[in-house]
């Protein structure tokens, strides 16, 4: 995907009052490859999934 369409998708999820994460919780480049997004349920139920993954 190209940035403007990863910036966009962030925008749509963000203005729903959903969350937009790298893998690692931090606030996400535009490029980067790895997001999270979701609502605060889901949003935080994957990010403890995906940490417990990555270590």
């Amino acid at each position: 995907m190209s940035p403007w369409d990863t910036a966009a998708g962030c925008l749509i999820v963000r203005e729903a009052g959903g969350f937009v994460t790298d893998y690692r919780g931090r606030s996400p480049a535009i490029a980067d490859a790895q997001l999270l997004a979701g609502n605060d349920q889901l949003h935080s139920r994957l990010h403890k999934l995906l940490v417990g993954a990555l270590k």
